[in-house]
């Protein structure tokens, strides 16, 4: 069912439910204004009662001779009748018994033996009453058909604008999940400028549409760095190879190593992508034992130590505690610690220092071992900041390919503690150098 049909048979629904609604409080008002009124005048009402009482006893217990116009001798009652032993005995005005008896108000009469008769009588406003209450049963049958008329034309004319209203913001919508589902990337419009729910939908649904955009820009990204990153490597080897062809020489040995250099590189980066892309997809699985992080710290150092002897670089680890255990898969954190620390060393000058620093501490309530990695070196510019741990991101440009590893390293370190359930952050000031810090679960 259409949103215009939806609108219309509810508002015939709620139409109706007033009409009911109304009758039926009009219907029980008409009892409760006649019992008001028998409270109002109850004195007059009692007076009759006791008249009738007092006529059944003076005749001997009978009501022969008895005159309802005697009874009120005011006229305050234009509406009388008395019903005694199942038959009517007097009856006075213009209404019908059994009509007097449903609407009028009843007076039980009685006597020392029991009941004697009852009384159904009407003052001057409950007859007024119920003349208006049938006036209102009257009309009431035309007021449901001009109701239920005005109700059709009324309803489908503002179901017409409602509907355009309700449904154009849906339309927008559909359009842009429409163009969302072609790939249309940044090129979506939705009503994001509304302020109701359909606003809040637009909205979502912008931002859904932002991150599969940039997702998609990543995913292009990805594939023209690994492909540059291939092609260089692939290049040389296939140029060393046409040449040695051409000119019908076996390789030297150094061509040979070169060669092999370019394989390994290849190898690596062949490696590290299928790493990242398991670790990224969630497909990476954790066999985590009880590891003394110091003690992975310090091997760490030694097997780096090369490195910092090459560039004359002071490597320097502070534990206060001397066994700092924690839950991890001792393969994937030194892998995540060995890039952390070889791209301190590597933006560290000479005659540098990179202090690493291990201990506990307390993060939103829960003990986590905390580990820095900080150098003096030349830092990192604020627009590069927050892309360090991007695939591929360089911050240093002009550092050439061959020099500066994948540029996966700092993205896997990052997977591998966000699949330990850790975090990893970074602080960094142009010229004065840069720290590290890694929080690792207890």
């Amino acid at each position: 069912m259409k949103i215009r049909a939806k609108l219309m048979l509810s508002m015939g629904i709620l139409i109706a439910f007033i009409l009911f609604s109304l009758f039926a409080v009009t219907h029980i008002q008409f009892y409760i204004i006649r019992d008001l009124e028998y409270m109002r005048e109850k004195p007059a009402f009692t007076a009759l009662k006791e008249n009738f009482q007092r006529h059944y006893a003076a005749g001997g217990n009978s009501w022969a001779g008895v005159r309802a116009e005697e009874m009120d001798s005011g006229s305050f009652f234009p509406e009388i009748a008395l019903v005694s032993g199942g038959s009517l005995v007097v009856h006075k005005g213009q209404l019908p018994l059994r009509t007097l008896q449903d609407e009028g108000f009843p007076l039980f009469l009685t006597d020392a033996e029991g009941k004697i008769g009852t009384l159904f009588v009407m003052d001057a406003k409950q007859y007024k009453t119920y003349e208006f209450k049938s006036m209102w049963y009257g009309i009431f049958p035309v007021v449901v058909r001009v109701s239920l008329l005005f109700t059709f034309v009324a309803a489908l004319v503002i179901s017409f604008f409602l509907s355009r209203r309700f449904t154009s913001p849906i339309r927008k919508l559909l359009q842009g999940i429409d163009s969302i589902k072609k790939g249309s990337g940044g090129d979506v419009k939705l009503p994001v400028a509304r302020k109701d729910e359909f606003g809040a939908i637009a909205r979502a649904l912008q931002e859904m549409n932002d991150s599969l955009a940039s997702l998609e820009r990543s995913r292009k990204q990805m594939l023209s760095d690994v492909a540059h990153e291939l092609k260089t490597p692939l290049m040389i080897m296939q140029g060393e190879l046409e040449l040695a062809q051409e000119i019908d020489e076996p390789l030297k040995q150094e061509k040979v190593s070169s060669l092999l250099d370019e394989v390994l590189r290849l190898n690596r980066l062949v490696h590290d992508v299928l790493e990242l892309s398991r670790m990224e997809a969630g497909r990476a699985e954790l066999r985590r034992e009880p590891e003394n992080i110091g003690a992975l710290l310090q091997g760490l150092i030694e097997k780096t130590r090369y490195i910092a002897e090459d560039k004359n670089i002071r490597v320097r680890l502070r534990t206060p505690e001397e066994d700092i255990y924690a839950p991890v898969e001792k393969h994937r954190i030194l892998q995540a610690l060995y890039n952390i620390l070889i791209n301190a060393l590597h933006y560290t000058p000479a005659g540098g220092t990179v202090k690493i620093g291990a201990g506990t501490a307390v993060r939103e309530g829960r003990l986590v071992v905390l580990l820095t990695v900080e150098d003096n070196g030349s830092g990192i510019a604020s627009e590069d900041l927050p892309h360090i741990f991007n695939r591929f991101y360089r911050a240093d440009h002009s550092r050439t390919r061959p020099s500066g590893g994948t540029g996966l390293g700092l993205a896997i370190a990052e997977q591998n503690i966000l699949l330990h359930g850790g975090s990893i952050g970074v602080q960094s000031e142009s010229g004065k150098g840069t720290v590290f810090t890694v929080l690792l679960p207890v």
